[in-house]
């Protein structure tokens, strides 16, 4: 089995080395109450970290059933931001994501990320347990967020298909899924301003448009995971290239 991908450890203060156990039983439910405590946190955190964030295309967001959101990845805090979406427009829509574990492993980022719906998955490895995981939240109702590039990208530069990891595809033809394309534009720095901070929703993508069969080939699941990256360049391209 490949090797785990830890990454910023030494950058963790308080780390804990001891191996973490994510509950991967516990029941997957609406979290209406964590968000609606969250929400101001939320807000404030995301203000004070950018000043200006922007929502767009939130009404091509389901309100209801199974969806998988994919974006790209620009900053630690793109899955908080997105709870803002789900509380005021979606009346406290659940969402879900991967975490590298790292996180788990310090108390400062893990308690938050319990509560708002982060789950681990050790980076570099087939993690059959994250990936069963996001199944049950797709099979049981509920909406998953997917970085189909894997990690963040500090350059904040314009997402490339060829990072796009075909696992995305892989949790899609599990599950039948539609696929929710989003944009993170992160503005360049520019001394004495905040970031300028944008979230794009686009269309639904059906599942059937996605072209996977019961045993799609490899080439298929690539096919696919390029078709979800091209539209998400779609959406990053409408702030990206002014």
């Amino acid at each position: 089995m490949p090797e785990q991908i830890i990454t910023n450890k030494d950058r963790l203060k308080f780390y804990n080395e001891n191996e973490y156990h994510f509950n991967w039983d516990k029941p997957i439910k609406k979290k209406k109450w964590t968000y609606r405590i969250f929400y101001p946190v939320v807000r404030l955190v995301c203000w004070v970290k950018f000043g200006n964030f922007e929502y767009h295309g939130c009404e091509n967001l389901p309100k209801e059933g199974p969806v998988m959101i994919c974006s790209n990845h620009v900053a630690g805090l793109d899955p908080i931001a997105l709870t803002g979406i789900l509380y005021k427009e979606h009346n406290m829509r659940t969402m879900y994501f991967m975490v590298k574990e790292e996180f788990f492993h310090v108390f400062y980022t893990k308690i938050p990320l319990l509560f708002l719906g982060g789950f681990p998955v050790k980076r570099g490895t087939a993690d059959r347990d994250s990936l069963e995981y996001a199944f049950r939240v797709l099979n049981e109702g509920h909406c998953l967020l997917v970085f189909p590039e894997g990690t963040r990208d500090k350059t904040r530069s314009r997402p490339k298909v060829e990072n796009a990891k075909a696992g995305v595809a892989l949790i899609a033809r599990e599950t039948k899924a539609n696929v929710v394309p989003m944009s993170v534009y992160r503005g360049p720095t520019v001394k004495g301003k905040k970031d300028k901070y944008v979230i794009r929703l686009g269309e639904v993508i059906p599942f059937e448009e996605l072209g996977l069969g019961e045993k799609p080939k490899s080439k298929e699941l690539k096919a696919a995971t390029n078709l979800i990256m091209e539209r998400i360049i779609e959406l990053w391209d409408k702030d990206g290239q002014k």
